[in-house]
């Protein structure tokens, strides 16, 4: 079950579905992003937004599954171009520790290198 609230929330990324998104998120959610940086489902709310807003081609596909007790861990990767870019698309390996909480996402932390995304938006 797990697996599938997973499936349903990274599906509701790559469809930049922001009211399935804001939904499947617990009140207490937690953001976590790659430099350790948090932010509560409130602000996530607009960061979700204004992340594909930037990268409106945004993309996860995950590789590998792997799940326990308190968490479950995607491996995959990313891929998207800044404002829609050709020349500025990037993609590169990522892993997700995601915490599932019922039937929504108690806690989302990306694991990736961003250079390339962030040298991108220059």
């Amino acid at each position: 079950m797990k697996r599938i609230i997973v499936e349903q929330f990274v599906e509701a990324i790559n469809q930049q579905n922001l009211s399935k998104i804001i939904d499947m998120m617990t009140d207490d959610f937690q953001f976590i992003d790659t430099y350790g940086e948090c932010e509560d489902k409130e602000a996530m709310k607009t960061g979700w937004q204004g992340y594909f807003d930037w990268f409106p081609d945004y993309l996860i596909v995950i590789e590998d599954y792997i799940d326990n007790e308190e968490f479950a861990m995607i491996i995959g990767k990313a891929s998207g171009s800044y404002l829609g870019q050709a020349e500025k698309h990037w993609a590169f390996p990522a892993a997700w520790k995601v915490v599932v909480d019922g039937q929504q996402i108690k806690s989302w932390q990306v694991f990736c290198d961003s250079k390339k995304q962030l040298d991108s938006m220059k």
